[in-house]
């Protein structure tokens, strides 16, 4: 035994000095500032973003940066690249990887007859050091996937998580008695963070960049979303991959990649393609396209202005933009156009107005934020009333061919417009395999509107730990308001087109339309799966006995 751990350790002793040894890419890119093609000549690097941060590109335009199928290894559990105000550039062959890791994982080695803790002792090869519990998840040990009928866990589901003395075990003490089905034997990840104060998120992040494409490149870990997007215009991303690493002779693969979303699109103005793309084993969604939900807790009709809500410290809002209200009840009314912005410090009155108005909003002490919208025609509305930037929706996506799942949550999130969801495989969702919702306790929006969804097939979602407050169903159209939260009238969705889906070995209902004026749903397959009964949505009423459940649709 004492053999093979001075073998282990010389292997990673090793590893660690080759790390070291890498050639640094900063002063390869720095060398090619001002170039219109930028060439990362074949092999592995190292870029030390431990001591320099991300290496930022920006003000590009008309830029090809060449990776050549080179490696690049981050140091430090923090952003990778960033690219910032860039237009018409091209990201391509290139695989983006982590040493250390943002992940750690092991073995449950003992558990409590009360259920009330359980330890893990970590795997060789995996660190020690830095290790948090923000992200718990549990993996059956034959199949090395993530374990059915379990849950993923954070720091709210424990009292205290600790190092037992200098051995690789950590006793995690739980808050109650609540069950993730775990046992001696599964296997278990929880995240790493970096020794930096508040390390900036993500692996690649494009901000505000147009018509940038990222083709061909691979990542294998993060310590958040692996593609970030933020308010760009027209990205494209083809043959894509997050995946699980790779890891030296001797220690054992890797259970996750990415530690939460895959790629995500956040208020774009024009939404990206998504193509060819492979998205599997991230800890949270692995495609997103996403925009943003702001509360009203003020209102002036005199001077046109909304005084809204936010946790965001840069909300997206430009002069000229489009705002859509959502009343309260759920459903869309008009539109408007923003004539000016401020900001503005909000009371403690307008947090309890809005808090009140959604009790299960998450992070309430963190809407500090406010901005004051003027606009050209301002409709009647109430307090608790909703509006979202329509312009920075991601309108007009494109997710086909792409294969994705094997996560703790969805494989497709869309809160958005005039997009297609085409021709993609998801397999082994823990939630909802297509999710249509803009999830109001996260204030997301915005709220779908000519959607087609065709040609997709679905297999093995929906396998996690029943819950009767989650939205049901494999490939789902779901919308509750606030209080006293239930499925809204027909209107939070517009023109939504669902035909030529396969589903298999899912849950019922598998297909759930909830909220939608204007449901076509044709030719859609759903094969019978006798399987453990799923009690998802069972508060709002879903009937789990049904391959289809439909609530408040129109057609």
């Amino acid at each position: 035994m004492n053999k093979i751990f001075y073998l282990l350790f010389f292997i990673l002793a090793s590893l660690t000095a080759t790390a070291r040894q890498l050639t640094e890419l900063k002063p390869i890119l720095d060398a090619q500032a001002g170039s219109s093609v930028i060439n990362i000549p074949a092999g592995t690097y190292l870029l030390n973003n431990m001591t320099n941060g991300a290496y930022q590109f920006q003000n590009l335009s008309n830029v090809e940066i060449r990776g050549n199928n080179s490696t690049i290894i981050c140091n430090s559990q923090e952003l990778a690249f960033r690219f910032l105000n860039c237009t018409n550039i091209t990201i391509k062959e290139l695989t983006i990887d982590y040493d250390p890791l943002c992940f750690t994982q092991g073995v449950i080695v003992a558990k409590a007859p009360s259920n009330l803790w359980f330890e893990v002792e970590i795997d060789t090869g995996y660190a020690v050091d830095n290790v948090r519990h923000s992200r718990v998840q549990f993996y059956d040990p034959a199949t090395r996937q993530l374990k059915r009928n379990s849950i993923t866990t954070g720091e709210g589901h424990y009292t205290s998580f600790a190092r037992i003395g200098t051995t690789r075990k950590f006793r995690l003490t739980k808050n109650a008695a609540w069950v993730a089905f775990e046992k001696v034997g599964d296997l278990v990840v929880l995240d790493v963070v970096s020794t930096k104060a508040n390390p900036p998120a993500h692996c690649l992040m494009l901000e505000k960049c147009t018509n940038a494409t990222v083709q061909d490149v691979s990542i294998y870990g993060s310590n958040s979303f692996s593609f970030f997007e933020r308010d760009c215009r027209s990205s494209h991303y083809n043959r894509c991959k997050v995946g699980r690493g790779s890891m030296p002779a001797g220690i054992p693969a890797r259970l996750r990649s990415g530690n939460a979303d895959g790629i995500h699109s956040s208020l774009a103005s024009v939404g990206p393609l998504i193509e060819n793309c492979e998205v599997k084993h991230n800890g949270d969604d692995c495609i997103v396209i996403v925009g943003r939900s702001f509360p009203v807790c003020r209102i002036d009709t005199v001077a046109k202005t909304m005084h809204v809500l936010s946790r965001e410290g840069l909300p997206v809002f430009y002069t000229g933009d489009t705002l859509q209200h959502v009343v309260y009840a759920g459903t869309k009314a008009g539109m408007m156009k923003i004539t000016a912005i401020a900001s503005f410090t909000p009371t403690s009155a307008d947090r309890d107005t809005i808090t009140a108005l959604y009790p299960e909003l998450l992070f309430k002490t963190s809407y500090t934020r406010g901005t004051i919208l003027t606009v050209d025609t301002l409709p009647a509305m109430g307090l608790g009333d909703l509006v979202y930037n329509e312009s920075h929706t991601g309108k007009g996506f494109l997710i086909r061919n792409n294969k994705v799942g094997y996560n703790r949550s969805r494989g497709i999130l869309i809160k958005s417009s005039h997009g297609v969801v085409q021709d993609n495989e998801i397999t082994g969702t823990q939630m909802n395999g297509i999710l249509v919702a803009p999830e109001i306790t996260w204030m997301g929006g915005g709220f779908a509107d000519n959607v087609e969804i065709k040609y997709n097939k679905l297999f093995e979602c929906m396998f996690e730990k029943t819950n009767q407050g989650m939205p049901p169903g494999a490939l789902s159209v779901w919308y509750v308001n606030g209080v006293p939260q239930v499925p809204a009238t027909a209107g939070a969705f517009q023109q939504i087109n669902v035909h030529h889906n396969t589903i298999e070995k899912c849950p019922y209902p598998a297909m759930v339309f909830a909220s939608v004026s204007g449901l076509t749903q044709t030719s859609n397959t759903i094969e019978p799966y006798p399987c453990q009964t799923r009690e998802h949505g069972k508060r709002w009423g879903a009937i789990n006995t049904l391959p289809v459940w439909s609530i408040n649709n129109t057609p």
